[in-house]
């Protein structure tokens, strides 16, 4: 068959094929297909005729905010100084590429974990909306003396918004303090207690799959003790635990108690001297952790305006300002 191209005959038979042709060109076949759809290079590090051009004062401005915020996430920091500075640093890609260029971003912010050797299914922890489920779990702070011996953190999570409701610090881990601890948790997220049932404060319905407050933890002794049971039955709260050895079923819980541990805004002593001492850390600690803190899981801003659902306000106030950023450039 001869197909004829102006004043040009081709045989069809000689036509080369789209891969041949892609190699000898050296691209792949699928982004000769995706340039058939776009003319746009999509190819990483590729130059984009759109990307913002920052200037030598934007750019000393966003490394002076990344070297004094060395455990910041450039997302976080970038959140940060849009909501306190109503500053745009620039994109996350482009905070990265600073960071490269200054050799500083050897393991910056949250390490990611990629070890996937759990081959049973992870439970599933659903919440649409604050005041559905609520995570806790205890932890220990070492004494100083005697040695060996622990004062013991008990925390509770609203898993919806990450706002750490009430914690507290005991001398011992028991079934009962638990049972107090979480009736007077369930006290400030909003819940009274009705006939065999909760109802919250505000009248409003939070029914979630039938459930109207659902409290998860792990296996240990407290959560599981008669007391314990008996308070969440009186409570009309469901209760769920996590499977025997997988601590990753409350992932959001051990996750918090590693930022509190192991960061460096609210430093942990190596040992605490008292009771008292132990509780003015916690204190001290969760007030950073609720009213300063942004966390990655609810778009870099704080927990408690997540609960209070003021998110869709903040995100719209920094859209606004990355607008105003783009419009100037």
């Amino acid at each position: 068959m001869v197909l004829s191209c102006g004043q040009f005959e081709v045989n069809r038979s000689c036509i080369l094929s789209i891969k041949y042709m892609a190699e000898i060109l050296g691209i792949g076949q699928n982004t000769y297909t995706n340039w058939k759809k776009s003319l746009q290079d999509k190819r990483k590090g590729s130059s984009q005729p759109n990307n913002a051009k920052y200037t030598d004062e934007e750019r000393q401005q966003a490394l002076e905010a990344l070297l004094l915020n060395p455990d910041m996430s450039p997302s976080e920091l970038q959140a940060k100084c849009l909501d306190e500075n109503g500053v745009y640093l620039g994109s996350v890609k482009w905070l990265y590429i600073l960071l490269e260029e200054v050799k500083c971003n050897n393991k910056r912010g949250t390490d990611k974990n990629s070890n996937k050797d759990d081959s049973v299914e992870r439970r599933t922890l659903v919440a649409t909306a604050p005041k559905q489920v609520l995570v806790w779990v205890i932890t220990y702070l070492y004494k100083t003396n005697p040695q060996g011996e622990y004062y013991y953190l008990y925390a509770v999570m609203d898993l919806y918004s990450r706002k750490m409701i009430h914690w507290e610090v005991h001398d011992i881990q028991s079934a009962e303090i638990a049972a107090k601890f979480i009736e007077k948790a369930v006290e400030k997220v909003g819940f009274i207690k009705g006939d065999n049932t909760l109802i919250r404060a505000d009248g409003r319905n939070t029914d979630i799959f039938g459930k109207v407050l659902e409290l998860h933890s792990d296996n240990g002794a407290p959560m599981r003790g008669s007391t314990m049971v008996a308070k969440c039955l009186e409570l009309g709260i469901s209760s769920t635990y996590n499977r025997p050895r997988h601590s990753n079923d409350n992932a959001h819980m051990e996750a918090s108690f590693r930022l509190v541990k192991h960061g460096h805004e609210i430093a942990i002593s190596q040992s605490f001297d008292t009771l008292s001492h132990a509780r003015a850390w916690g204190d001290k600690n969760y007030n950073w952790y609720n009213n300063i803190h942004r966390h990655s899981g609810i778009c870099y801003i704080t927990p408690p305006a997540c609960f209070d659902g003021k998110g869709g306000e903040i995100m719209s106030r920094r859209n606004k300002i990355i607008e105003k950023f783009f419009e100037s450039h």
